[in-house]
């Protein structure tokens, strides 16, 4: 019987392990996931773009163009990001608000390079 509840109670606690999320910041700023993220510019994404490349990016979206597709520009030059509605920062954004994009690169043989997000914050 003691068995069983240690058995169970590993099993618990490892699966309520896997819904835990950390919100405070990691030892690169930069960073949801590790460390994994590298700062770019759109135009150094555009001349070598490398597919699930996980980026970080800032500037403004300039407007949208689809639903959930927004163009960001950066001063460098402008792409496509897929922003999800639940990944969209909660508070109004204008075409003049700075924001910090955290994504990866999509690359597709039959329309141009986007941005695919994971987290936009507001940096203004």
């Amino acid at each position: 019987m003691r068995f069983l509840l240690l058995t169970s109670g590993l099993v618990l606690g490892i699966s309520g392990a896997a819904f835990a999320q950390y919100t405070g910041p990691s030892a690169d700023d930069n960073s949801t996931r590790g460390g994994a993220f590298t700062a770019n510019t759109i135009q150094s994404i555009l001349d070598d773009p490398k597919d699930d490349q996980d980026i970080v990016l800032e500037g403004v979206l300039i407007r949208q163009v689809g639903r959930e597709m927004y163009v960001l520009s950066d001063g460098t030059a402008e792409i496509n990001v897929e922003i999800d509605d639940d990944d969209f920062p909660r508070s109004e954004v204008s075409d003049t608000t700075r924001v910090r994009i955290e994504g990866e690169v999509d690359t597709h043989l039959l329309r141009e390079t986007d941005i695919d997000a994971d987290r936009v914050t507001i940096i203004d």
